[in-house]
């Protein structure tokens, strides 16, 4: 992440005071996806058809400038599906908005990432969920997903030489890769960048997959897979407490020794309880204040979770509607009304401006030093384990 001028610092300051100011946006610039992961849904409703082109992405841009938004996360789907990815990049960054793009890494020519790291951007989210390739290739649905990703990352590292960045690797904690936690926080440590962890969330039933076209949250962006949740059934639940417990003290040890653990650690606390009782936090959401989420074709929502009925993005009344009280009354109605998630883009994004400790923790993370020394592809696959028979 760039240095925040004068201006962005006094929009945190004041988002700080009073959780009204948006810092951070998703925008999902496609549906389309490389892979089918088993615990993602999205690519099965990418259409190319739908996106926005690359004039109405720039009159976005601008208006994000307006708002004051800080930081834009370009997701997807797979961002490097557009074929025009860059040209949207561009466009953020001559908005002077903090960009990150959040990738899988796999099939991403070393070309483009080198014409982006021309163009300034350092800031990237990578998704690596195992340390064993067999397993993350299983994960994924492609062989050879775990190399693809690496030479990514690798490649990220290097171009990153001599540049105060902070990319990161993004984890979803399942059930088949819990005992991982604290060797992947120091694999993210060798590679000089930071690494996030996620809850997994899956559907419950397989017949909430027909909810899917009828625009249900879960059926549109998660899938049933039993095989990923982690058990709580009466029989488990103690082994399984046991499990997650030993795995969060570690990483959060890990944290307080100063490794480059992203999450704060009131959303590590968390997601504990969460995996070890299924409940979401009872309180800590500031969707559509805080944070908003743009999908491919324009529509606005608080969240990834809601229904889309407040204006489009582009519509020539949004500004004004996004400070209303029309649209306060909405937003606050649907916050109020949903049963929670454990997505770390908006609920660590509250903890970081809710409580003293994790905004303490996200500014000591962002200066503390940086590993300078890029590492190599052949250095990092020394890190990869084998599945013993």
């Amino acid at each position: 992440m760039r240095r925040p001028g004068l201006r962005e610092i006094g929009r945190l300051g004041q988002a700080v005071m009073s959780r009204n100011v948006p810092v951070y946006v998703h925008f999902g610039i496609t549906h389309r996806c490389n892979l089918t992961c088993r615990m993602c849904g999205i690519w099965r409703f990418g259409n190319k058809a739908e996106e926005l082109s690359i004039d109405q992405i720039r009159e976005m841009a601008a208006l994000f400038q307006r708002l004051g938004v800080f930081q834009v996360a370009i997701g997807g789907g797979e961002p490097f599906q557009r074929d025009d990815l860059e040209e949207a990049v561009r466009a953020f960054l001559g908005a002077g908005v903090n960009l990150r793009v959040l990738t899988n890494g796999v099939d991403i020519p070393f070309e483009r990432l080198e014409g982006l790291s021309r163009m300034g951007l350092t800031d990237y989210s990578i998704s690596l969920d195992s340390l064993y390739p067999a397993k993350f290739d299983h994960i994924c649905e492609r062989e050879g997903a775990w190399d693809a990703a690496l030479r990514t990352i690798t490649a990220i590292s290097e171009l990153n030489r001599g540049r105060r960045a902070l990319p990161t690797l993004n984890c979803v904690v399942s059930h088949v890769n819990l005992e991982e936690l604290p060797d992947l926080a120091r694999f993210a440590r060798a590679l000089g960048f930071a690494i996030s962890f996620l809850p997994i969330e899956l559907l419950d039933d397989p017949q909430d997959a027909a909810k899917g076209s009828d625009g249900a949250w879960e059926a549109r962006f998660v899938r049933f897979r039993p095989e990923m949740k982690i058990p709580l059934d009466a029989q488990t639940a103690s082994r399984v407490a046991e499990r997650v417990d030993r795995a969060y003290d570690a990483i959060l040890g890990l944290k307080r020794k100063g490794y480059p653990i992203l999450n704060s650690t009131p959303y590590l606390e968390s997601s504990r309880h969460y995996l070890k009782t299924g409940r979401f936090p009872a309180e800590g959401c500031d969707a559509g204040r805080l944070y908003f989420s743009v999908a491919p074709n324009g529509q606005f929502t608080i969240c990834h979770r809601t229904q889309q009925h407040h204006k489009h993005i582009l519509d020539p009344a949004f500004e004004a509607y996004f400070h209303s009280r029309e649209y306060e009354r909405a937003r606050a109605f649907e916050a109020a009304s949903c049963e929670g998630c454990m997505r770390a883009c908006w609920i660590d994004t509250s903890s970081t401006f809710r409580t003293v400790r994790g905004l303490f923790e996200q500014a000591r993370l962002q200066v503390q030093p940086r590993i300078s020394r890029p590492i190599s592809f052949d250095d990092a696959r020394g890190w990869a384990r084998e599945e013993r028979g």
